[in-house]
């Protein structure tokens, strides 16, 4: 067991109250979860001043110890909790299975006795948070006066990302915490307007805008006495407790714990302030005052970070002076109070806040800030928990809310000052009107009341030796964890073309980490089929590979006619080609290149600045650069004319596609029935090839295993159309009122909103895209639809004005293709949009199948799919129809209808570096390395860890280059093996040179 060497000096009582659960290294070492000792419930109830009954301790008492998960915001990201009984009550420990599988996030287990919490522990799931950065003021010290650099976490406490520009960046706001409390708040939506909901024992609880009745529960301070609020909180962790009148807290009616003059007041000391609250001042002239206020006490019993890692300090409790602040400028000043050096501006330069690099709406980049000697790194704009008194009845509240993501947000500190609690705040609000691009601002000297829900940024512990070490007790895994090629693509484009290889396991390791418990299925006789095909002279043979040491690692081989074109779906089974699927690939076989003629769009041009900002818009959201292929997914030809135009249908969420009969020679479809090839026509594909959701509905009790079901029968089932046949209504943009959300359909469920992440919105690429290596379906900034209806489509326009004269068209409404985008329709072939403002791309009219219920096409409207569901928990997901001479850049659309995808480049694109409008298309990117001669060669597999492998005896040297070009490795190709262990994880080129001396170029993933 990982992580059992303590100190001999253990104080339980600050034992901490969350742990992490370093998802990478648990994948590396193969942990399936932790074990947390509950001695230190133990000790505080038997100890900690503030859980006493009138000044007598109150210990646990003997009874029957449970442990339970009281809520996790990523269903079944906690597999079980339970109790392993100790040798005496005192050393029982929880432990915690985590699913690794379902990624990074946030839960909180209960210990109980007799049914009684008694304590509560946060899991942090997610990579290492720990290589922050170091800022100090130059005057802290250890509790024994000793000189400490103050390290930071890179992240905020609970934030499963480090950086609001990368992958997850939604989430990079953390949780929430009452001032002195240790149990996280989650705010139920994201940075990126998506709202989410927690489940546990607590029930399933959802934003108070989606759900008011089922929500965080809101109580008013039911005691005047803190032993007896403390008492309340630990034995309800998620009851956000709250206090109606103006000078008390929410644990105590008294504001102060002894009230007094300036320098004679104790306030509150919940959090381990340096001055122990009292008074505090690091510059002042008495040196004791001095030294005890820059001097960092024992972490507090109620701290909420980690091992290792507490609250910062201010060190001056009162006083408004920069570098009193534990982010404060390294000067005497106090610059919240004049807007000019507290505030960033689009045309001067604050030379208190210069460098700093602000993107509006999402957060500050202080890397450069005072040319580096302000580096805070990366900070989010985290918004907040705020009380809503009632305006009727004062000390009746209306409850909290968790608002502006988007505007503003702070860092608490565990000082308590003259009016509240003291915090480090940051103002960005492109929405505001103080300058062209809002009000963006930095505040040092604020306070707010202990009832506010706040982020909370971690710095390392100096004193953890005086209280031990509490390393996270990992428990090595005993279920299996087949993870090899998870992210191995669900399509391949092949031009020119007649061989290839593709490696099963991805069939294996998805069933293992996501369709079930991780079991597995059977693997001793597995063949292959071709499916179904949209031409039947495509695939001209079909074999399977087989891995002598682990069939699991076989590939299928597949001979092509390099003389035709079409799509073909192939299937993997095991025992005979009639047994149920277990994973199935899409070949695209187009007539030329879809990847060459790229189109480059970026939805609108910054706002002219001159200082500060990145990219801020007048959409007020990031702009968004991407590059689209030249046609639909699966189409044979981007020439709207040539009747092969029309490419192929997918469900919102699903992997395979599904056919629409359209086009030249594509009414019929071909299916492998065993022994000959079977002719399936539209009218056959709808009478025997779509399914109601009445038939495949699992009746299974728990919903996640459910919906589970649901997403198993897709795999089983690619080329049924999974349907309610329900008739609803289309989306009015105009009339948000309007739209009857309860007709919503959903092949997944028969609920709205659920597994919203099936094509990876806001995250890297899904295992259930459907889009060849190196391309995604097109992902949105913002899911907004019911928030706002402009900037955070791939596809807005925001160089156009709308109907009322304001910039950028409204994305949810009908609007002329030729007033509004410089687009020409074709009613029979399509769309085209050539214009350089709004140069997307050519899309064919090619229908969509089941759009507002039934199994049927409908050419009435066409569109095309954006990864993303839509805000406010509707239930719509987005996408960009077309109608006649009208369309609609992102509108909601049912996630059962099955209509076209254009994919777009895997790539960061989402708020990142400046963009730059240029015309025309985009090549491959990489036109200082090596090109490809020919791609009958494989490598496998994908990713890899430390070697991969060549599926050629021909292959003789490889050199390795990084997307920049530069060449990393180079040498000889060992009997079809390459050994790469000290490449860092990412995507290279790997140039494969030949025996004859010719070359190949593949894309190869390091994991």
């Amino acid at each position: 067991m990982a992580g059992l060497a303590y100190s001999q000096t253990q104080n339980y009582s600050k034992a901490p109250n969350s742990y992490i659960y370093d998802l990478e290294l648990a994948k590396s070492q193969n942990y399936g979860g932790i074990e947390i000792p509950v001695k230190k419930a133990y000790e505080m109830w038997a100890n900690y001043e503030y859980l006493k009954t009138n000044g007598s301790a109150t210990p646990i008492p003997q009874g029957s110890q449970t442990a339970s998960l009281y809520w996790e915001d990523v269903p079944r990201l906690i597999e079980n909790v339970t109790i392993v009984p100790g040798e005496n009550s005192s050393s029982s420990k929880i432990k915690v299975e985590v699913n690794k599988a379902k990624g990074k996030g946030n839960a909180v287990v209960a210990f109980k006795v007799d049914g009684t919490i008694y304590w509560s522990w946060h899991i942090w799931v997610t990579d290492n948070p720990e290589n922050g950065i170091a800022y100090s003021q130059g005057t802290e010290t250890d509790i024994d006066g000793n000189p400490i650099t103050v390290q930071y976490m890179d992240r905020n406490l609970g934030a499963v990302s480090g950086s609001f520009l990368e992958n997850d960046w939604q989430k990079s706001g953390g949780l929430m915490y009452e001032w002195g409390r240790k149990d996280p708040f989650p705010p139920l939506v994201y940075k990126d307007n998506s709202f989410y909901e927690i489940s546990g024992e607590v029930g399933v609880l959802k934003h108070i805008q989606i759900d008011q009745i089922n929500t965080i529960p809101v109580q008013v301070r039911p005691y005047n006495q803190i032993e007896k609020n403390i008492q309340y909180a630990v034995n309800n962790p998620l009851n956000y407790i709250i206090n109606t009148e103006a000078t008390g807290n929410w644990f105590s009616s008294s504001r102060y714990k002894i009230a007094g003059g300036t320098y004679d007041y104790v306030t509150w000391d919940l959090w381990s302030d340096n001055a122990k609250g009292k008074y505090s001042h690091a510059n002042s002239s008495n040196t004791a005052v001095r030294m005890d206020s820059r001097s960092y006490e024992l972490k507090s019993e109620m701290d909420p970070c980690p091992n290792g890692w507490r609250i910062p300090s201010y060190y001056g409790r009162e006083a408004s002076v920069n570098n009193l602040v534990f982010f404060g400028n390294k000067d005497w000043n106090n610059d919240d109070i004049n807007p000019t050096k507290s505030q960033l501006f689009p045309d001067a330069i604050n030379p208190n806040l210069n460098g700093i690099k602000v993107y509006p709406g999402l957060g500050m980049d202080f890397t450069n800030a005072q040319s580096g000697n302000r580096n805070l790194g990366l900070l989010s704009i985290s918004g907040a928990y705020v009380f809503y008194p009632n305006s009727v009845s004062p000390n009746a509240p209306v409850g909290v809310n968790f608002q502006d993501t988007t505007a503003n947000g702070g860092l608490w500190s565990a000082t308590f000052g003259y009016d509240g609690a003291r915090i480090f705040s940051m103002i960005s609000d492109p929405v505001t009107t103080q300058t062209s691009v809002g009000l963006h601002a930095i505040y040092n000297h604020q306070t707010n009341p202990t009832k506010a829900g706040n982020a909370v940024k971690c710095m390392r512990d100096p004193n953890m030796s005086k209280i031990g070490d509490f390393a996270t007790q990992y428990f090595i895994n005993q279920k299996e964890d087949f993870q090899t090629g998870l992210n191995n693509p669900n399509s391949y484009v092949l031009v020119n073309q007649s061989n290839l290889q593709i490696p099963v396991s991805k069939a294996f390791s998805v069933y293992n980490q996501i369709l079930t418990d991780h079991e597995m299925p059977d693997y001793n006789n597995l063949v292959a089929k071709v499916n179904w095909s949209t031409n039947a002279q495509l695939v001209t043979g079909i074999s399977l590979i087989k891995n002598t040491i682990d069939a699991r690692n076989s590939v299928i081989n597949i001979q092509l006619n390099s003389n035709e074109s079409g799509n073909a779906v192939i299937s993997l089974h095991n025992g005979s080609k009639e047994d149920p699927v277990l994973w199935s690939w899409h070949i695209w076989v187009p007539i030329s290149d879809p990847t060459i003629n790229t189109v480059t769009y970026i939805t609108e041009d910054p706002v002219a600045v001159a200082y500060n900002f990145v990219n801020p818009t007048t959409s007020k959201l990031p702009p968004l650069k991407t590059v689209f292929m030249d046609r639909n997914l699966g189409a044979e030809s981007n020439n709207l004319n040539s009747g092969l135009a029309n490419g192929l249908h997918y469900q919102w969420g699903r992997k395979d596609p599904l056919p629409n009969f359209l086009g030249t020679n594509k009414q019929n479809i071909y299916l492998d029935s065993g022994v000959s090839q079977k002719t399936i026509n539209g009218t056959n594909y709808e009478a025997n090839y779509t399914v109601n959701y009445d038939i495949y509905s699992s009746n299974n009790s728990i919903y996640h295993k459910k919906i589970r079901a649901h997403i198993k029968y897709s795999v089983e089932n690619p080329l049924s159309f999974m349907y309610h046949n329900v008739l609803g209504m289309l989306y009015d943009g105009g009339n948000h009122a309007a739209n009857d959300l309860t007709k919503i359909n959903d092949w997944v469920s028969d609920d709205r909103a659920d597994a919203e992440n099936r094509w990876g919105h806001g995250t890297e690429k899904s295992p259930f895209d459907p889009c060849p290596e190196g391309w995604r379906v097109p992902d949105v900034s913002l899911t907004n639809l019911y928030s706002g209806s402009k900037g955070n489509s791939p596809w807005y326009n925001g160089s156009h004005t709308d109907a009322y004269g304001k910039p950028g068209v409204i994305q949810d409404q009908w609007h002329d293709v030729n007033t509004y985008y410089g687009g020409t329709t074709d009613s029979s072939n399509g769309w085209k949009f050539e214009t350089s403002s709004f140069q997307i791309g050519n899309f064919p009219k090619d229908g969509i199948r089941g759009e507002l219920g039934s199994n049927k096409i409908s050419m009435e409207r066409s569109g095309v799919w954006t990864a993303s569901l839509a805000d406010m928990n509707t239930g719509f997901a987005l996408a960009m129809e077309f109608k006649g001479s009208k369309m609609q850049t992102a509108t909601g659309a049912y996630p059962q209808a099955a209509m076209s995808v254009r994919c777009a480049k895997d790539e960061k694109r989402l708020l990142g570096a400046p963009v730059v409008r240029d015309s025309g298309t985009l090549d491959t990117g990489y036109d200082n390395i090596p090109k490809p001669k020919t791609a009958d060669l494989q490598t496998y597999p994908s990713p890899f860890k430390d070697e991969f492998y060549i599926n050629s005896p021909n292959a003789e040297q490889f050199e390795i280059y990084d997307i920049s070009g530069k060449l990393v490795q180079s040498g000889k190709v060992n009997s079809g093996k390459v050994s790469a262990p000290k490449l860092q994880k990412g995507f290279y080129l790997v140039k494969i040179i030949m025996e004859n001396g010719e070359a190949v170029t593949k894309k190869i993933i390091k994991e």
